[in-house]
C-alpha cells in the first residue's frame, strides 16, 4: 500500500476544528467526513479511507434586520440581499436522498370572442382611430351572437317568470336552431410563475457527546432564525424572522489538510459550489422526531457510567418557501 494512503487512512477531517476566523461560525454534521471502503471492498475501521470530496447543503443565514430580506421593496431592491461578510451563521448538513428541484407556471384561458383580435392588433399599434374602428367591425360581425343572446335571455326570464322549467344559453339555442354553437376564439396566456418551495429531511444518529450537541445547536440556530423577535414596549413589535441563502457545495477533505490552506474553509480548491438557490428564502415549518425508529432509545456513555445524553437517533424536516418567483435570467452566467 503506498506510504501517502497509509498515513491518511485513520485520519478523520473534522472542518469545525479550523482556526479560521468566522462570521458568526458554522455548524457541520456530520462532523467528521465519511469514510469509504478500501480498494479490496472491505470496510475495516483501521483500513477505511477518506474520500475525496463530500457533497454538503449548505444553509447561510442572514440578519433581516441588517439585510433586506424584500426583492422591491427597500434599500438594494432587486439585489437579493445577503452578501457574505453579514452571514449571521452557516449551517453544513450531507445532502438529503430525497433531492429534487420543481419549476411551476401558470396559465389562463381567455375568450377573445368574434373582434378580440381585432382589438389586440390595434392595441399593438396604439392607434386610437383604428381601435375605434375595429371596434366598430367587431360589432357588426358579432350581430348574430347578440341576437341569440337576446333570445336566451327572453326564454329564460320567460321562463323563471312562468315558474316553469326552461334555462338556456345561447350556445345551445344555436346548436338547436343551426346545429352548430359560436366560436370563443380561446387563447391560452401566460399568468406567472409558481413560487417554490423546497422540503429537505435528514436523519441524525450521534455518535458521542460532541455530536449531540451540534445536533441540538443546529436545531436551535433553525429555530431562532425561523421565528421573530419582540421589540418595544410591552413587546408591541414583532421582528421580522431571519433569512436564508442556500447552496450545494463540494468539500474537499484532503485540501483541506493540505499546507498553506490552514483549516481555511472558504478556498476555492477547499470548498466549490455545485448549485446555488437564485433567490432568498424563509424557513416556514420544521419538524423534529426523536423517535424516527419507532421506540425511544437514548445515547450512553460506553462505560456505564449513567450519563444519557438524550435520543440515540433524531428526524429533522425542513421547508423553505422562496421569497420571490424565479426567471430564466437568473440563471444566467454572469460572467459571459
Amino acid at each position: 500500500m503506498p506510504r501517502r494512503d497509509s498515513k491518511n487512512r485513520n485520519r478523520q477531517t473534522n472542518p469545525n476544528n479550523s482556526g479560521t476566523a468566522r462570521r458568526g461560525g458554522r455548524l457541520i454534521y456530520p462532523m467528521e467526513t465519511p469514510r469509504g471502503p478500501n480498494n479490496d471492498g472491505s470496510i475495516s475501521r483501521g483500513r477505511r479511507y477518506q474520500p475525496k470530496t463530500v457533497d454538503y447543503l449548505k444553509l447561510m443565514i442572514f440578519d433581516s434586520e441588517k439585510n433586506n430580506p424584500y426583492t422591491y421593496s427597500g434599500k438594494g431592491a432587486g439585489s437579493g440581499g445577503g452578501k457574505k461578510d453579514t452571514i449571521m451563521k452557516t449551517i453544513y448538513l450531507y445532502l438529503p436522498h430525497d433531492l429534487n428541484e420543481t419549476y411551476s407556471t401558470s396559465y389562463d384561458k381567455v375568450a377573445l370572442g368574434p373582434f378580440g383580435d381585432m382589438v389586440v392588433q390595434a392595441m399593438k399599434t396604439g392607434d386610437m382611430g383604428a381601435i375605434t374602428q375595429n371596434l366598430q367591425d367587431g360589432a357588426k360581425a358579432a350581430k348574430p351572437e347578440i341576437a341569440f343572446s337576446a333570445v336566451s335571455g327572453i326564454f329564460n326570464d320567460a321562463a323563471r317568470f312562468a315558474m316553469v322549467d326552461g334555462n338556456m344559453s345561447k350556445n345551445q339555442l344555436a346548436a338547436l336552431a343551426k346545429g352548430k354553437v359560436f366560436n370563443p376564439y380561446e387563447e391560452t396566456v401566460f399568468k406567472g410563475v409558481n413560487y417554490r418551495t423546497h422540503n429537505f429531511t435528514f436523519d441524525m444518529a450521534p455518535r458521542n457527546a460532541k455530536e449531540v450537541e451540534n445536533i441540538v445547536k443546529i436545531a436551535t440556530t433553525l429555530r431562532d432564525a425561523m421565528l421573530p423577535g419582540v421589540s418595544g414596549a410591552k413587546s408591541r413589535w414583532l421582528t421580522i424572522p431571519r433569512f436564508f441563502k442556500i447552496e450545494l457545495v463540494r468539500y474537499n477533505p484532503r485540501r483541506f489538510e493540505k499546507k498553506g490552506n490552514s483549516g481555511n474553509m472558504s478556498k476555492p480548491e477547499v470548498m466549490s459550489t455545485l448549485l446555488t438557490y437564485p433567490v432568498n428564502l424563509v424557513l416556514t415549518n420544521m419538524q423534529l422526531n426523536f423517535t424516527p425508529t419507532g421506540q425511544n432509545s437514548s445515547l450512553r456513555d460506553a462505560d456505564f457510567s449513567g450519563i444519557d445524553y438524550g435520543p440515540a437517533s433524531y428526524k429533522m424536516t425542513l421547508t423553505f418557501d422562496e421569497t420571490a418567483f424565479v426567471t430564466r435570467d437568473m440563471y444566467k452566467d454572469k460572467k459571459k
